[in-house]
């Protein structure tokens, strides 16, 4: 999955939680983070994996309590996780490695059959294969697609009208202010 989607999901999940995009921006940007597994030249290694995730984020998220932020503890780590949940769907993800040997990857999709009888045809799989980091000496990967962008202008375009309305509100408010 392109870093752009791992990025406005949760990003659009937090400001519709109620953050301001000020808060929610540094925390969605979190969800990046188990890619950077692509600088020891391996990908989708156990930075995909809630059990790692969860044992590096613990000690995160007791720091959090002392710094007396504990939402933004349990947000970043929503976000990280979020990434985990997005790629399982996209190919083989380690999503429970050590404990658990083989990766997953969730197919699903839903089809519609439109004849004399319109029919809904679920389906659901489950795939798996042994967990296995290989290095490699290069990769290909999209940054940016044509459907992640749509997708992603989609869920922002809302959350940068409503910002640029509470600005030009609050504009209004101080010049009013000014001229009294």
């Amino acid at each position: 999955m392109e870093p752009l989607i791992h990025l406005v999901i949760p990003f659009t999940a937090l400001t519709l939680y109620g953050l301001e995009w000020r808060t929610a921006l540094p925390l969605a940007l979190l969800a990046l983070l188990p890619d950077l597994d692509v600088l020891f030249h391996v990908h989708r290694s156990m930075s995909h994996s809630l059990v790692v995730i969860s044992l590096v984020g613990l000690p995160l998220l007791m720091l959090a309590y002392r710094l007396k932020t504990p939402r933004a503890g349990w947000l970043g780590l929503l976000a990280v996780a979020s990434h985990i949940a997005l790629d399982v769907f996209a190919g083989y993800t380690p999503v429970l490695w050590p404990l658990y040997g083989n990766s997953a990857w969730i197919q699903t999709e839903l089809m519609a059959q439109i004849s004399s009888i319109p029919t809904l045809i679920p389906a659901l799989k489950i795939a798996m294969e042994p967990t296995r980091f290989i290095a490699f000496q290069s990769i290909d990967a999209p940054l940016l697609t044509g459907k992640g962008l749509i997708i992603s202008l989609v869920l922002i375009l809302p959350i940068l009208v409503k910002a640029l309305e509470k600005k030009r509100w609050m504009m209004n408010r101080a010049r009013e202010r000014l001229m009294k």
